[in-house]
């Protein structure tokens, strides 16, 4: 069976704690996969607060999940501090991958790493839409070919 493979981007732009909690715990006692797809929608969501948006509101457009994927490395347990970093980058027409290195940080391990990938949604039309071009430049990143 082949293994996820995760882009990772070139660097990253935000960083948070997170502390293991028991309900984040699975039956093998160590951190669970359903606790991990919520800690990532926690740091998206603290990332575009850091960037002074809501996934409801970047320049007038909601942003919405369309696939995710996760390479997990070692486990973590309960009272384990994680260190999310959060870097964007494979941006497209619509949208972006937002990556994330989750570290254990007691023991400087890589637990996961993770990507979701995202695009523009205008919630008013029910359709997706272009990447706001200011989104873009205040991520320093190039003029995409958008004719």
């Amino acid at each position: 069976m082949s293994r996820v493979k995760i882009v990772l981007p070139d660097h990253y732009l935000f960083s948070m704690r997170y502390r293991v909690g028991i309900s984040d715990l699975n039956y093998a006692r160590h951190l669970n996969s359903v606790a991990m797809v919520h800690i990532l929608h926690e740091a998206r969501l603290q990332f575009l607060a850091h960037l002074g948006f809501t996934e409801a509101n970047i320049f007038g457009l909601g942003m919405v999940v369309t696939d995710m994927g996760v390479d997990y490395r070692s486990e973590s347990f309960a009272n384990d501090w994680l260190t999310i970093d959060v870097g964007v980058g494979r941006f497209n027409r619509y949208g972006c991958d937002i990556g994330f290195r989750i570290t254990n940080t007691a023991l400087e391990k890589v637990v996961c790493n993770a990507k979701i990938g995202v695009v523009f949604f205008d919630f008013d039309k029910h359709k997706i839409a272009l990447i706001p071009k200011a989104f873009r430049d205040m991520l320093g990143q190039p003029e995409l070919d958008i004719d």
